[in-house]
């Protein structure tokens, strides 16, 4: 059973995902669910260790190479440009710091940007790069605000392909093809983009991203990828057993390889449930979220047509708001100018419609 057949039956989605049955859950944007199956799946990295010890370490290698590859062809990448990391922040931290820098190079990024892309460059700093912070007075132009600032003397840009308090979603096609052709690094914070959108990163140099959010496989998990020109630029700041004959190897020593089980699991689920299907999903359940907000007169921040499955309504309080959520069992965040709602595939269009209906109740009574 694939596809829509299988989205379209909610006792299907009942059974991988059992807490919907009692929540409405439109958080994915800070954890995703947890799928029936993914406990096994990583625990048979356990039963082999149970069964065999170091002995099953070839299968562990076996693993890695291939999820690798999976990760490689979806991405539009090769499995040589990914690195295996614990999170977003380690993937970005990781790449700054391995980029060589000299005095008069330019960093450009948002001023709102998300810490973990602003705190990274202070040997960047102090190498005698400049940190340019961009304003974004309105989400609308954020792109054309970033590209406009990219300009000669400008070595990395750095953005968020789906911003985590706004949900703006940047053309990555579009921002590598400016950098490309200024000799500029392209460098991205995928986390609130991967798994809600089609993502081809042949036009990336540098991209970050976890697997506990849109993509359902827990936490201290994550990749890197970097392009060739990229890692040209590179001196690994970081060494080890993994990386000591390859001085420009960024993978460093082992990766997670319980989660890797994970992860490879959950590739499975949605290749089987395809990935169109699960992107076609997130578009038209964000399409109904915003019908039913202008229905119930809701203030949207996030542009309509550059938006992934984050979307931000303004509220005066949004923590108060979210609270108040929380009591009627709906779960969403206080992000930026309010509340931020996030639809993923497994959510239904009765949750979209609770949702918009008690945060327009919520609104008018505060």
């Amino acid at each position: 059973m694939r596809g829509t057949e299988i989205i379209g039956r909610d006792a299907r989605m009942a059974a991988l995902f059992p807490y919907l049955a009692e929540r409405v859950y439109l958080d994915t944007a800070a954890v995703g669910l947890c799928w029936q199956g993914f406990g096994s799946a990583v625990s048979r990295f356990y039963d082999e260790v149970l069964s065999h010890g170091y002995d099953v370490r070839p299968q562990w290698l076996e693993k890695t190479g291939q999820v690798r590859a999976r990760l490689a062809s979806w991405l539009g990448v090769g499995p040589q440009d990914i690195t295996f990391v614990s999170n977003t922040t380690d993937g970005l931290n990781l790449a700054a710091n391995s980029l060589q820098f000299k005095a008069g190079d330019r960093i450009v990024c948002a001023k709102d940007e998300f810490p973990s892309a602003l705190g990274i460059w202070k040997a960047a700093e102090r190498q005698g790069a400049e940190l340019v912070l961009v304003p974004i007075p309105d989400e609308e132009e954020r792109q054309a605000r970033l590209l406009e600032a990219a300009r000669a003397g400008t070595k990395v840009l750095v953005a968020s392909h789906t911003h985590p308090n706004t949900g703006t979603t940047l053309d990555l096609e579009a921002l590598g093809r400016h950098c490309r052709a200024h000799g500029i690094l392209l460098m991205i914070d995928g986390i609130q983009a991967l798994g809600a959108v089609p993502t081809c990163l042949k036009d990336v140099d540098i991209y970050a991203a976890s697997f506990f959010k849109w993509m359902l496989s827990g936490f201290g998990f994550g990749m890197l990828v970097t392009s060739e020109r990229a890692r040209n630029m590179m001196k690994p700041i970081w060494q080890g057993y993994a990386n000591m004959d390859d001085e420009r190897q960024l993978q460093y020593a082992h990766v997670n390889s319980p989660a890797l089980y994970g992860l490879d699991a959950t590739l499975d689920l949605f290749e089987d449930i395809g990935w169109d299907t699960v992107h076609a999903r997130v578009r038209m359940l964000g399409n109904q979220l915003i019908a039913e907000a202008d229905r119930h007169g809701l203030n949207l921040v996030t542009p309509r047509h550059q938006r992934a499955g984050i979307h931000i309504f303004k509220a005066p309080d949004g923590e108060a708001v979210r609270l108040r959520l929380a009591e009627q069992g709906i779960s969403v965040s206080a992000r930026g100018e309010g509340v931020r709602i996030a639809t993923h595939f497994y959510n239904s269009t009765q949750d979209v419609q609770k949702c918009a209906a008690a945060l327009a109740q919520v609104l008018a009574s505060t």
